[in-house]
């Protein structure tokens, strides 16, 4: 199935465009990278890139201007987001106080707080050296039948191997698309997909602020997914709104079980575990859950929080 007709890109500040174009509590997931307020435009310098294949007019946002900036769009997250709906903000550290500001100021609800383990290749000599990138997980509280969809085992069928993929510290694997033309600063489709599948269901609306590369959007479309997105950078628009044209759906992915005998080990384990845990809250019946101590292990605990 062609991805045409089940996207809407502007040319034009999110801000803005989602003022004009997005109506209230109307999407179910926004995941965006902004700029960080740092120069961007000129960090090939430091490191060392071929920026060959970059798409020229890349705009970062100045200093100055950060706070205001961040409060702008991420108030208008808000106002789009449905009950239960789900947004992930990409961040370096240099600013993430104004972003953590902005999202405070809301009525959002904190979810997580990721990290993003990813060597950006520059050393250093008086202090540690960077290698991540923050992910911020926040959404609308839910209301009514409007939950926050979270799809815990979209990719592994049994508890521990979803467990072990859910980790609020994750790899961010390198962009490579050798000899095709990119955005500066791109991100892997394979990490963006991986919230996409987690966090929105198929038909549902998909919106990115800042479209960069657009590889939310092809992300979001290879899923079934609809896609809204913004990209104030003209050369960028260009270049990469044909690319959703391309895009062909693909099939839900077959969540991943372990074999019989794996999966019958891991069973034989949680009886155990079952019934140790049943003795001691035999032998302690006025403990409540909250002093009763458990084994931190991923096939026993699980806490929705």
């Amino acid at each position: 199935m062609q991805s045409k007709n089940r996207y809407q890109v502007y040319n034009q500040s999110c801000a803005e465009g989602m003022r004009e174009h997005v109506k209230d509590n109307s999407i179910d997931l926004i995941f965006t990278d902004p700029p960080y307020g740092i120069d961007g435009d000129g960090l090939d310098v430091h490191y060392h890139r071929d920026e060959s294949k970059v798409v020229s007019g890349y705009i970062d946002v100045p200093l100055s201007q950060y706070a205001k900036f961040s409060q702008d769009w991420i108030t208008e997250c808000a106002r789009v987001l449905r009950p239960g709906g789900s947004l992930y903000i990409v961040s370096g550290y240099s600013n993430l106080h104004h972003i953590l500001n902005a999202l405070h100021a809301t009525d959002l609800e904190e979810i997580n707080h990721i990290i993003a383990k990813y060597s950006f290749g520059v050393s250093t000599k008086n202090k540690f050296v960077s290698s991540h990138y923050h992910v911020l997980f926040w959404a609308k509280p839910s209301k009514g039948a409007l939950k926050r969809t979270f799809n815990s085992n979209y990719k592994y069928t049994d508890q521990k191997d979803s467990y072990h993929d859910r980790l609020s510290v994750q790899d961010m694997p390198r962009a490579h698309n050798p000899g095709q033309t990119k955005n500066k600063n791109q991100l892997n489709e394979d990490f963006i997909e991986k919230f996409v599948m987690y966090s929105s269901n198929r038909g549902d609306t998909v919106l990115d602020c800042f479209g960069g590369g657009l590889t939310t959007g092809r992300t979001a479309l290879r899923w079934g997914r609809n896609f809204i997105g913004f990209e104030l950078n003209k050369n960028a628009y260009d270049a990469f709104v044909p690319t959703l044209d391309t895009v062909e759906e693909q099939p839900d992915p077959i969540p991943v079980s372990p074999n019989a005998k794996e999966l019958a080990k891991r069973e034989k384990m949680r009886e155990g575990w079952r019934k140790d845990r049943a003795k001691k809250k035999l032998s302690a019946p006025n403990d409540s859950p909250a002093d009763t101590i458990k084994m931190a292990n991923p096939d026993l605990i699980e806490f929705d929080q």
